[in-house]
């Protein structure tokens, strides 16, 4: 009985790990349509219209001065209908720069 108990404690501890990674896991994927937008510096970083696309696509990461003062970049999906401008709520990657 001791063994039996055992063994459905160890079962549930494994069953609670697997659950815990799998949601950990999913916080760290990357979303579909992703781009980078370059923080221009001009209003506050939380609104859409202060970024504009890095390198005219998106499709590559700006070049960031060292430091980590204020943001340079953001990858995140752009906005649905103005894709010139990033949907802030998903963004998955940032890049600091020195402050201008």
């Amino acid at each position: 009985m001791k063994k039996l108990k055992l063994s459905l404690l160890m079962v549930a501890a494994l069953a609670i790990g697997a659950v815990t990674m799998s949601f950990k896991m999913a916080t760290n994927s990357t979303l579909a349509g992703e781009k980078w937008f370059e923080y221009t510096g001009d209003g506050p970083i939380t609104d859409p219209d202060s970024y504009v696309l890095a390198n005219g696509d998106g499709n590559s990461q700006p070049p960031c001065p060292d430091g980590e003062e204020e943001r340079c970049a953001v990858q995140a999906q752009p906005q649905t209908g103005d894709t010139d401008h990033p949907n802030l709520g998903t963004i998955i990657d940032t890049k600091l720069r020195k402050q201008q």
